[in-house]
């Protein structure tokens, strides 16, 4: 069992993002599904990245998106990308869309307890009477390197509307 949420689930509007990215295929949900593709995935981004001369830029943006008729989930890893960005080999330049009214909450800790933390905030956004209606995201607000630790902070982000 990981950290404890000790955040309280926040309904925002989250701004359009232009990013890098790369993306891949997980086998299903959850975190050992996912963990084992996102390793490769940075390293392939970081890589390309360094190579077109573009510098990391921080907070790192992951997000996820099912696949119809399949259990698979692609698995997109993102930088912002600053000021006119530029296309290159082995990465993508994507618009994150603005997000009119996004769940929310802060996993703090490494990567073992996040399925608690996605878990607890799901269970919220039903309490309250939404329903998510698009991918959901990680931004990775504080994070020292590419190995999760114990004083990282994470925005769980998950685009909603009232359930009908």
């Amino acid at each position: 069992m990981g950290a404890p949420v000790s955040e309280s689930v926040e309904y925002r509007s989250i701004d359009p993002l232009v990013v890098y990215a790369v993306d891949g295929i997980a086998a299903g949900a959850g975190p050992d599904l996912i963990g084992p593709v996102v390793g490769p995935l940075i390293g392939r981004l970081d890589s390309a990245l360094s190579a077109a001369g573009h510098p990391i830029l921080e907070p790192s943006v992951f997000w996820y998106e099912s696949t119809q008729g399949s259990d698979d989930i692609v698995v997109n890893v993102s930088y912002p990308a600053g000021p006119d960005p530029k296309p290159g080999v082995g990465y993508s330049v994507v618009t994150l869309q603005a997000i009119p009214t996004a769940a929310t909450l802060l996993h703090r800790g490494d990567m073992s307890g996040i399925g608690d933390s996605w878990m607890s905030l799901f269970d919220q956004l039903r309490a309250d009477s939404y329903t998510a209606v698009g991918p959901t995201r990680e931004v990775y607000l504080e994070a020292q390197g590419h190995v999760p630790g114990p004083d990282w902070v994470t925005e769980l982000q998950v685009p909603v509307e009232r359930a009908r």
